[in-house]
C-alpha cells in the first residue's frame, strides 16, 4: 500500500502533483542569497567584534606570564624557607660581588650577568648544581628547574658567537635577607635578617625576599636598598608585567607589585647605562621599596 502524502507538492496515490497555490511556499523569496550590502555589513560587524576582542586576547598573555612569574617566585620563596628549616634557622647565603659563588663567597647563586659573552650569562648550574657548584646554588637541592629563577617576560640575551642566548636569571634578593649580608651604609638604622626566627618586625607578609630586577641593573644575585636615605634608588625594579615586578614575601605569598613613577623604571636609549645610586625625591615607588625591604628595630 501506497502512503497518501499530504504535504504541499506532494503526490498522492494516483501520482497527480498537488498544485493548489495556497498550499505552496515561494520558493524563490525563502532561498535568496545576501545581497551586496548585508554581506558588507556582517564582514564589517565580525571584524568590529575581532578589533573588540584583540585588547582582551593581549591581557590574556599578559596575566599568564604574571601567573607564572608568581609561581616561580612562591617557589624560590618555599626553597628559602626550607633551607632555613634544614639550618638551624640560618638563611641562605646572599652576598654581593663579581666573584659570588666562589669558595670566598658563598651564595644562594653564582655567577655575574652583564651583556658580554661570559658563561655566567648562560650557565643555569651556578643556580641549580650545587653538587657542582659547593659556593652557589645553595637552593638547588629544593629546586630542580633552573626556569624558576627567571621571569617569562623578561627577554634578555647575549650574543655567544653566532647564536643569540637568553640569559638565565631576573631574579634578586633583598640586601637585608641573609646569611653574609650588609646594608648599602656602615651605620644602618635597619635590621639585617640573618635567621628566620629574626623576622619579626615588619612582620613577614611585609618583608620582600625575592624580586625580579631590571635586566640593566642586574648583576650579582642581591638587590640593594638604602632604606636609611629617603628617595635613595640604587638598583632598579623590572617592570615586566604593565609597570610591575613580581615579589616573593617571607610569609610564602607573591604578588605583582606596580610602579606608578616613570623615573622607577626610565626608557633608555641602546648603549645607555643606568644611572645607579641616585637620588629621586618624591618617588613613591622608592618609598615602597625601602619600607618593605626592612625595619628600626
Amino acid at each position: 500500500m501506497i502512503n497518501r502524502r499530504t504535504t504541499n507538492g506532494a503526490s498522492d496515490a494516483s501520482g497527480s502533483i498537488n498544485t493548489n497555490p495556497e498550499l505552496q511556499h515561494d520558493l524563490p523569496d525563502r532561498a535568496r542569497a545576501f545581497t551586496l550590502v548585508e554581506l558588507m555589513t556582517l564582514i564589517a560587524l565580525v571584524t568590529l567584534g575581532v578589533l573588540c576582542l584583540l585588547p582582551a586576547f593581549a591581557h590574556s598573555k599578559t596575566d599568564t606570564k604574571s601567573l607564572r612569574c608568581l609561581n616561580n617566585l612562591r617557589q624560590l620563596g618555599a626553597a628559602w624557607r626550607m633551607y632555613a628549616d634544614d639550618n638551624a634557622e640560618r638563611l641562605v647565603w646572599n652576598r654581593d660581588g663579581a666573584n659570588v659563588g666562589q669558595s670566598s663567597s658563598q651564595n644562594w647563586v653564582g655567577g655575574w650577568l652583564d651583556f658580554t659573552s661570559s658563561t655566567d650569562n648562560t650557565n643555569t648550574a651556578l643556580l641549580v648544581d650545587h653538587a657542582r657548584y659547593a659556593f652557589a646554588a645553595y637552593l638547588g637541592p629544593y629546586i630542580k628547574s633552573a626556569a624558576v629563577f627567571k621571569c617569562p617576560a623578561d627577554f634578555s640575551a647575549i650574543n655567544a658567537g653566532f647564536q643569540r642566548l637568553p640569559r638565565v636569571r631576573s631574579v634578586s634578593m633583598n640586601n637585608c635577607v641573609g646569611e653574609g649580608n650588609r646594608s648599602w651604609i656602615n651605620t644602618s638604622q635597619y635590621q639585617l635578617y640573618r635567621r628566620i626566627d629574626s623576622i619579626a618586625k615588619p612582620r613577614p607578609a611585609a618583608l620582600w625576599i625575592f624580586l625580579d630586577e631590571r635586566e640593566e641593573s642586574i648583576n650579582d644575585g642581591c638587590f640593594f636598598s638604602n632604606p636609611d636615605l629617603l628617595y635613595n634608588l640604587i638598583d632598579y625594579p623590572a617592570a615586566y608585567h604593565n609597570r610591575g615586578a613580581g615579589f616573593a614575601f617571607a610569609d610564602g605569598h607573591s604578588e605583582i607589585h606596580h610602579w606608578t613613577d616613570p623615573r622607577t623604571t626610565p626608557i633608555l636609549s641602546s648603549g645607555q647605562l643606568l644611572p645607579f645610586n641616585i637620588m629621586v625625591p618624591g618617588d613613591p615607588d622608592v618609598t615602597w621599596l625601602q619600607q618593605h625591604a626592612s625595619s628600626r628595630p
